[in-house]
């Protein structure tokens, strides 16, 4: 049984602050308010109910990072006020540092969606300022090199290994940040006192809801069989194909268009010489809503591969490619995928000399260069 992953959410819209008396509650079109958030991070739902006895990595937290999610540190708050055919006809952005900030809101009714706003790597754009906003990275590359396609031990059937040299036609975009979100459509701002709890001098309205991931973490390792110490790690990292370009932050539903994502792959020699790790955050599986099993079964057909980069010892080099389409889409948001490579199977590039260090992701990606052709939505 999955459990997804979720923030619980509760934002406290405080109106008309700095009274000291109880007032009669006065709000005509527009009042000053306060909002704030509480929310709580729980990483060990972030994904399958028993994703820690699954991964067996030794990751390393203070020099890999976190596994699963964080508690963001600041939210954005889009406020679009709704016309009498509830159709949006203004949009306001709000962004506070941390869990609280001071907005102003009219009297109405709108569609409100929060959403954390301590990205590095996450865009936003939007067609027009009242059309739907969308969440995407910058692309890095052109393609994937070409590169062997080496079945898993549960993939093998008549053949061990097929040589492709075709490249993997999409573009390698920036892995995005964690991104949360919530939409919470047509709330209604009244001036009925009813409406509103009144604590510590001011009238509160109290919004309840689930801030739920929009990207999804996937964490790979890889058992090395027959390795005698032949592998020392990953020079050029892994990437994660076919993946969703983009998701719809009100819909929840990823874009249609697919890119490969990158991933650094690590290898902890002292735990365990045979095992490769990586973590890879994605906007998971395109053209659905990964949270909505009527969506997931009408999500287009696609493949996934996970393109790893495998370094000798000698300093020879192999790409190869492993089909985990399956595993992709039996795991909509996010969980781990173990595999086992015979490392007979991919033996190094026949290369003289061999590969220096610091070739870093070169042996798997092409055209370096920043590409981009939206607009960027700033408050």
């Amino acid at each position: 049984m999955k459990v997804r992953s979720s923030i619980m959410f509760l934002a406290a819209l405080l109106i008309l602050g700095g009274c000291t008396i109880e007032p009669p509650l006065h709000l005509r079109d527009v009042a000053a308010t306060k909002v704030t958030l509480e929310a709580s991070v729980k990483a060990e739902f972030m994904w399958q109910v028993d994703w820690k006895s699954k991964w067996q990595y030794a990751w390393q937290e203070d020099a890999q990072g976190p596994l699963g999610y964080t508690q963001p540190q600041g939210i954005r708050m889009h406020v679009y006020t709704l016309d009498d055919a509830r159709q949006p006809k203004s949009h306001t952005i709000y962004n506070f540092s941390g869990l609280s900030g001071q907005m102003d809101i009219f009297v109405g009714v709108h569609d409100l969606l929060f959403h954390n706003n301590d990205s590095e790597a996450l865009l936003f754009r939007s067609e027009s300022e009242l059309s739907d906003l969308y969440s995407y990275t910058r692309v890095l590359s052109s393609g994937l090199k070409s590169s062997s396609l080496v079945k898993t031990i549960s993939q093998k059937a008549a053949a061990t290994k097929a040589d492709s040299e075709e490249e993997i036609d999409e573009p390698v975009c920036l892995m995005p940040d964690q991104l949360f979100s919530l939409y919470d459509y047509a709330h209604r701002i009244t001036d009925n006192l009813e409406d509103y709890e009144y604590i510590d001098g001011q009238y509160v309205i109290r919004i309840e809801g689930e801030l739920r991931p929009l990207t999804y973490i996937y964490l790979f390792q890889v058992k090395l069989l027959n390795n005698y110490g032949r592998v020392s790690g990953s020079m050029g990292g892994a990437a994660l194909t076919g993946m969703a370009e983009s998701v719809n932050m009100r819909s929840a539903e990823n874009s249609s268009e697919t890119v490969s994502v990158p991933m650094d792959v690590h290898i902890n020699t002292a735990a365990d010489p045979d095992m490769l790790g990586a973590r890879v955050l994605t906007f998971g599986i395109p053209g659905c809503n990964p949270y909505e099993a009527s969506s997931l079964a009408t999500a287009p057909d696609g493949k996934h591969y996970f393109v790893l980069n495998v370094t000798f010892k000698t300093g020879h080099y192999k790409n190869i490619r492993i089909d985990v389409t399956d595993q992709i889409r039996a795991l909509p948001t996010g969980g781990v995928i173990t595999l086992e490579l015979d490392v007979e199977d991919f033996p190094p590039e026949d290369i003289d000399p061999p590969i220096s260090n610091g070739g870093g992701f070169d042996p798997l990606i092409n055209d370096w260069g920043d590409e981009t052709g939206h607009t960027t939505i700033t408050n």
